[in-house]
């Protein structure tokens, strides 16, 4: 107690200053409509100044959250998306439920390897989450490549950037369908094969999947023709792609998977017999 009137003893002139202050700030807003108007501004800047430093920093700890929900929303956009696609792929007699076949989990990438010549991803979810060997692995803008080993938390993806996988592509708009293999060199660059030169393909069309296996759903988008040449002597087009999306610059994408994959499987092993 003996501190508290030390410290009031010591401070008096500046606490005295202040008391003294505060009444002819309120005598002058009680009787003066001028002063009374710009102390209210004085008071709405200091109060507007104040809630926004302390709603910046509501923010800032509640940032984690609001991505999570933003993360969601993408990923029902991102569905939304896709089934509008799925008509071209599924008729209309298979019904709503049917048309697509797709389930799509949200996933981080935590490792992305680009530098050899069959690279590998790998994610921050595993069976725990629903995430398959054997699924398809898509981004916002593209594809991203197929599950290949599944743990209890975590996945590793075959990325697109792997000499060996090859995807099976077709042109929006035509007939024409190929298959789309990385040229090994730049990671936005592809090759795509198996292209009639009878085939209707112009520089710039836009390549999507194909549809042509469980892993992916018709007509995603993901690249465009940057080359087009005629081989004489196969008689296929020489087709070099750009992809809409650098899959080594990828941090968030999405696992689909086809809830009919195992009926898919079980018809090929019988066909195989």
């Amino acid at each position: 107690m003996q501190r508290i009137i030390n410290a009031l003893v010591q401070f008096r002139n500046p606490i005295i200053y202040l008391f003294l202050m505060g009444i002819s700030l309120f005598f002058l807003s009680s009787r003066s409509s001028f002063h009374q108007n710009k102390l209210e501004k004085f008071s709405l800047y200091f109060s507007s100044s104040l809630y926004d430093f302390s709603n910046s920093i509501d923010q800032y700890f509640n940032l984690k959250e609001k991505n999570q929900l933003l993360i969601e929303e993408n990923s029902r956009l991102k569905s939304i998306a896709l089934k509008a696609n799925a008509p071209f792929l599924y008729d209309s007699f298979m019904g709503k439920s049917k048309r697509f076949p797709f389930k799509i989990i949200n996933v981080n990438i935590i490792k992305n390897s680009f530098l050899n010549q069959r690279n590998y991803i790998l994610i921050d979810q595993g069976s725990e989450d629903g995430i398959q060997p054997e699924t398809g692995v898509i981004t916002s803008n593209g594809i991203l490549g197929i599950v290949k080993s599944v743990t209890k938390n975590h996945a590793s993806i075959i990325s697109i950037l792997h000499q060996d996988l090859k995807i099976n592509v077709r042109f929006k708009n035509r007939t024409a369908f190929g298959s789309m293999v990385w040229k090994g060199l730049d990671p936005v660059e592809f090759r795509i094969d198996d292209i009639v030169s009878s085939s209707n393909i112009e520089l710039g069309d836009t390549i999507v999947t194909g549809g042509m296996s469980s892993f992916f759903p018709f007509g995603i988008p993901f690249g465009t023709i940057t080359e087009l040449d005629k081989d004489s002597d196969s008689g296929y087009f020489i087709v070099t792609a750009k992809l809409f999306q650098n899959p080594a610059q990828t941090y968030n994408a999405y696992v689909i998977d086809n809830n009919f994959k195992e009926e898919i499987e079980l018809l090929n092993k019988e066909e195989r017999k």
